[in-house]
């Protein structure tokens, strides 16, 4: 498994498949595993790159009050000079879509696209209140109750909730990843994800650079009236409107992965 020295700290990455460079970026606790489905499908076409964020999965948890999305962000264009991408299509989902909005925004020149997945510009007050309660309950419960019972209901559709079989074989694969997230990367991502809230709207307005955004119509965290608002503000975004929830990406992948390759297929060189 690569390991890279970024910024200070050790970060684990993946590179699969050949081609033009797809970076991945995961959201709040989740590690690069996450991304099976789109790694199957889009290293097919491409080089995919996927990392794990600071403080989660096999990459180093740095002590620090609160990991900043600027920080993260130029963890992400670390990796890049790392692996000598100078442009790549960045992807990211959810607290990733957050952090690929800031490396555009920082290094636009080093973004061939963007794709937004189940993400926002400013969160309103229930899913600000839901990203506390997870960073407030992260420490008291186990990494299984976390993700059964306060995660799972806020990432996944009733469709999956109501079938214990689905459930019960989602807890043991999620479960069986031997590199559980640890309450202080919950409490520093949140940190950081809170503060950037909101505070990027004008940078976002001065976008030139194409920009697909998707989400899951029953998605209740990052709600599809998230995405509308972050389509409208990024100049020229393209909105899809997909089935699933907030883990729509792991829920159905076929469809955001044909969203994906369409889209990607169709940015000029």
């Amino acid at each position: 498994m690569p390991y890279a020295t970024l910024n200070g700290i050790r970060v684990h990455y993946e590179t699969y498949g050949a081609g033009d460079p797809v970076l991945l970026i995961n959201g709040l606790g989740g590690p690069a595993v996450s991304w099976l489905y789109q790694v199957r499908d889009l290293s097919k076409r491409y080089r995919v790159i996927t990392f794990d964020n600071r403080g989660v999965g096999e990459t180093d948890l740095p002590e620090a009050a609160a990991y900043p999305t600027g920080l993260m962000a130029e963890d992400a264009r670390a990796l890049l000079d790392h692996l000598e991408v100078e442009r790549a299509h960045v992807v990211g989902a959810s607290m990733g879509g957050t952090i690929s909005m800031e490396l555009a925004i920082r290094h636009a020149r080093r973004v061939r696209s963007l794709g937004l997945l189940c993400t926002w510009a400013r969160g309103d007050g229930r899913f600000l209140h839901t990203v506390q309660s997870w960073m407030a309950t992260a420490a008291v419960l186990s990494p299984e109750d976390r993700f059964r019972y306060a995660i799972m209901p806020w990432v996944y559709t009733a469709k999956v909730l109501g079938d214990s079989t689905v459930v019960e074989d989602l807890v043991k694969r999620t479960m069986a990843y031997p590199f559980p997230t640890r309450p202080a990367a919950f409490e520093r991502q949140g940190r950081g994800l809170l503060e950037w809230n909101g505070t990027r709207i004008t940078e976002l307005r001065r976008l030139r650079i194409p920009t697909l955004v998707l989400v899951g119509r029953d998605d209740i965290l990052t709600p599809p009236t998230f995405s509308r608002e972050l389509a409208r503000l990024i100049p020229k975004a393209r909105l899809r409107i997909v089935p699933g929830g907030h883990g729509f990406f792991i829920e159905e992948p076929d469809h955001v992965n044909r969203a994906l390759l369409r889209f990607l297929a169709g940015i000029k060189r």
